[in-house]
Parts: C-alpha cells; sequence; structure tokens
C-alpha cells in the first residue's frame, strides 16, 4: 500500500472538515484508494487551533508545504485570490499536485494555473456547489454527450434568503439578517447576495462544460438586494417561484452566460430547491436532463468533495509506490489542459431573449394600462398576463404587474427608459426575467 503526504494550507471549517474525514474514514479510503494518507504539514497564518493535526507539523509559512518532499498533495483551502493563487502556482511548479477549493482564483486565474499542470494535476470539485459531484459529472459522467443548458441554484446563502423571504413572509434585510445569525452568510454578505459568488462558480462550469476559457468577464451578473416580498407574492400568483440562476444556455447566435433573479415556474425540478441547498441542472443531447442536488456549503459537504479528489488523484497514481513512483495528470481524470472553442461567442445580455416580469407604481386612472401596453407595443414587446392592485398605503395609485411575450433584453431597456418617462409611473419599474422554456 503507498503512502500519500498531504500538505494543508488554512484551517477554517473546511480544513477541520477534511482532517476530521481522514481521521474517522482512514479505513475505507485505504480500502477504496488503496494508499495510506497521513498529513504532513499543516499551515495558517493564526494561531494553532486546539485542533487534531493527525500529526502533521504545523507552521505559518506557506513555502513550507511544497518544500517538503514528504509533502505529495498541496490542498489550497485559505480562500481569497492571494496569496491562494502563488501557491498553487508555486506548488505545481515544485511537482506537487494541487487539490482547491478556490472558485475566485479559479475564475479568474484558471487559464492560466492549468497551463501549469505538467506532470501534477489540478482538481477543484469543491470549488462549486459543495458536496454536489456536478464537474465529475459534466467531465467523466456525460463526457459522451454534447451539453446544450446547465443552469443552477449555486449560492446557498441567496437561495435562504430568497426562501425565507416566501415562506416567512420577511424583507431582504430581515432575512439576511436571520442567515448571518445561523451561520449561513458572511459578516461582509457582499458576494453572495451581489451574483459574485455564483458567476465565479458559473464560470468554471462554462469552461467545463462547453469547453471555453475561464473568462469571468463575460459573466453577467445581478443580485438579490433589489427583490421584495411583493415581487415574491405576486411571482407566485403568475404561477412561479423566484430563484437566484446561473444559467449557461447554447441557442443560435453563441452561448448566454448569467447570473440573475428568475421566475421559474412551481412545477420545475429547481422551483423545488429551498434553504441553503444547491441544484444543479444539466441538459444534453444523449442524457436528457439530469439534476443533482444536495448541500452547496459547509465544512463537512466541502471537505467531502476535497477527499473525493484527493481519492481520484491517488487512484491516477499519486504517491510513493514501492514499485513505481511515475504520475500522469491526465490519468487522474477530471482536469487537464482543455481545448478551447473558438467558435461559441458569449453574447452580451442585451442580445438575449426571453420573458420578462415587470412591477410598477402608477397612477389610478383610466387609460394608464393602455399608454403603458402602448409603450411596450412601440419596441415590439407585447403583453401576456396582467395584475393591477391597490399600492398599499396609497389611495391614488396601484401596484401594474406585467408578464410579457419573449423580448430582446435591449427593446425591453428601452421600452423601461420611455415608462420612466411617463408622468404617470412613479419610481423604478422592477424588471425580473423569466426562465426559458427547457432552462
Amino acid at each position: 500500500m503507498k503512502t500519500v503526504g498531504i500538505g494543508i494550507a488554512g484551517l477554517g471549517t473546511v480544513s477541520q472538515g477534511v482532517l476530521n474525514i481522514l481521521k474517522v474514514q482512514q479505513a475505507l479510503l485505504a480500502k477504496r484508494s488503496n494508499a495510506r494518507y497521513e498529513v504532513v504539514r499543516v499551515v495558517s497564518r493564526t494561531a494553532k487551533p486546539d485542533v487534531d493535526l493527525l500529526g502533521a507539523e504545523f507552521s505559518h509559512r506557506l513555502e513550507d508545504l511544497y518544500e517538503d518532499p514528504q509533502v505529495d498533495v498541496v490542498m489550497e483551502l485559505i480562500g481569497g485570490e492571494s496569496p491562494a493563487d502563488q501557491l498553487i502556482a508555486d506548488a505545481l511548479a515544485a511537482g506537487k499536485a494541487v487539490i482547491t477549493a478556490n472558485k475566485a482564483v479559479l475564475a479568474v486565474k484558471g487559464d492560466q494555473l492549468l497551463g501549469k499542470q505538467s506532470v501534477q494535476p489540478i482538481r477543484f470539485e469543491a470549488a462549486v456547489a459543495g458536496a454536489i459531484p456536478i464537474l465529475q459529472a459534466i467531465t467523466a459522467g456525460l463526457a459522451g454527450n454534447a451539453i446544450h443548458a446547465v443552469s443552477g441554484i449555486i449560492n446557498g446563502t441567496a437561495n435562504y434568503i430568497l426562501t425565507a423571504m416566501e415562506q416567512d413572509g420577511v424583507s431582504f434585510g430581515e432575512a439576511l439578517a436571520a442567515a448571518q445569525k445561523l451561520g449561513y452568510a458572511e459578516a461582509d454578505p457582499t458576494f453572495d447576495v451581489d451574483g459574485t459568488d455564483a458567476a465565479h462558480k458559473l464560470t468554471i462550469l462554462m469552461a467545463l462544460a462547453f469547453d471555453m476559457s475561464f473568462a469571468l468577464d463575460q459573466i453577467y451578473k445581478e443580485g438579490i438586494e433589489s427583490l421584495t416580498a411583493e415581487d415574491i407574492a405576486f411571482a407566485a400568483e403568475f404561477g412561479f417561484r423566484i430563484k437566484h440562476i446561473g444559467m449557461l444556455r447554447r441557442v443560435a447566435t453563441g452561448l448566454e452566460a448569467r447570473v440573475h433573479p428568475l421566475l421559474i415556474p412551481q412545477s420545475d425540478l429547481l422551483a423545488q430547491v429551498d434553504g441553503v441547498q444547491n441544484a444543479v441542472q444539466v441538459s444534453s443531447d444523449s442524457a436528457g436532463t439530469t439534476l443533482f442536488s444536495g448541500p452547496g456549503a459547509g465544512g463537512a459537504a466541502t471537505a467531502s468533495a476535497v477527499i473525493a479528489d484527493l481519492v481520484a488523484l491517488t487512484r491516477g497514481g499519486l504517491g510513493t509506490n514501492p514499485t513505481s513512483t511515475a504520475h500522469n495528470a491526465a490519468s487522474s481524470g477530471m482536469y487537464v489542459p482543455l481545448e478551447r472553442a473558438n467558435d461559441l461567442a458569449v453574447l452580451p445580455i442585451d442580445e438575449v431573449y426571453g420573458g420578462y416580469y415587470l412591477r410598477m407604481l402608477v397612477a389610478d386612472q383610466p387609460g394608464v394600462i393602455a399608454k403603458v401596453a402602448q409603450a411596450l407595443s412601440n419596441h415590439g414587446i407585447s403583453i401576456d398576463k396582467v395584475i393591477q392592485r391597490p399600492a398599499a398605503g396609497r389611495t391614488e395609485q396601484v401596484d401594474l404587474v406585467l408578464l410579457t411575450h419573449d423580448a430582446l433584453e435591449r427593446d425591453v431597456n428601452l421600452a423601461l427608459t420611455e415608462l420612466h418617462g411617463m408622468f404617470e409611473v412613479s419610481g423604478e419599474v422592477s424588471r425580473i426575467r423569466v426562465a426559458p422554456v427547457n432552462t
């Protein structure tokens, strides 16, 4: 039985989860990998906590991880772009395999880092959707399929907030405060609620599912900060739930790559995913539509994905074997340098077609609906459904809520500009996109 030496960067909840699995499941892992795992070094910027390091040396220098000849694989679990990016590059240059859960680094520097793979690879299942093995599914399980679309709930904090707003009737601020109290949201939740975290993950999914570059700047993103309990209630009347969705969709003119709130039919599988759960739906030619769902965050769930990468690397030849020390990055499965597609353009959001939910506060006067309809018609937009209801706390204004038929986003923006110029319309018009058929 060969020995695999492990070096761990960071001692947060994920690292502690990894140490716990290595301790508790030692016999199971040995059976499944034919290897003995030895944690050689643990590095953290903070003081050594009261955690069982399984006999590892503890230090504060990241260099200790890749300078130690006993370390075969470096687990980068510190998060953030820097110094994580340099650690990954240095570890690869030193001939170490790397496992990371760092979606931010991959989204920004994935091409550079994957280009540094030679004998040793990078694996990063834990970077997207926690315990859900979605990257393995896309790159291995669905390897014989042309993928048409990938869409999903890939940020548990945002999903928890929307679920709480719907089920408890609370505001965005109240739901966010509850998420922070429960530990689902950070003290600074910006990346979770403004769509950045989901955009990082969607960038990785785009690269692997469509053989694209890691191009975060091509992902359109919107957060959930402007959503209200009223929007959620009106959406329900139309037969929808509002979810924060990351979507990749191949269309005739290119690839849609976007993160934003979306109205999803209540009968859709993604609409049933609540709380901090994640789910990713993949549509492909031979396998059809498959749904992967499970815990998308948390120390134990993410650690599970890290260990899965460790076992995959071991099966590919990582570690010291009495008869052979050869290891090939390609034999480790999931991630090798990709051949990039040159013929698939990412569409600007202005060129995306779809239906829209529009909610506006208008004067309670005859002919207002006709004027609104005319403003939309001026830009080729037709109305599918309408709800008109007295606005809470207002005697001379009503909430006018519309669903449109499919339209070009550019035309919708022009129509909104015209609506904002009407004296009968007060304030901003709320706009939420509607899920396309077969998302």
